[in-house]
């Protein structure tokens, strides 16, 4: 049996950090909620912090390095 993984690149997981934070009722409650301190979730939301693997985890993603053609190449 072969599982579907579908990646979302780094630079989308904001969104994806804002949509969760909305559902847990803001800042606070996913804090409390994850375990991750508010002001780590702020300045990453505010752009001021590149999105860390704790939070990354805490949205039950992983990150992973993959190698990838360069346009033109290994033909």
């Amino acid at each position: 049996m072969s599982q579907d993984i579908s990646g979302r690149p780094i630079a989308a997981m904001k969104s994806v950090l804002a949509d969760a934070v909305d559902l847990a009722g803001g800042q606070r409650a996913w804090s409390r909620k994850t375990g991750i301190s508010q002001t780590d979730v702020s300045l990453t939301l505010n752009g001021h912090r590149e999105i860390s693997q704790p939070i990354l985890n805490a949205l039950g993603y992983v990150t992973q390095t993959v190698c990838i053609p360069m346009q033109g190449q290994n033909r």
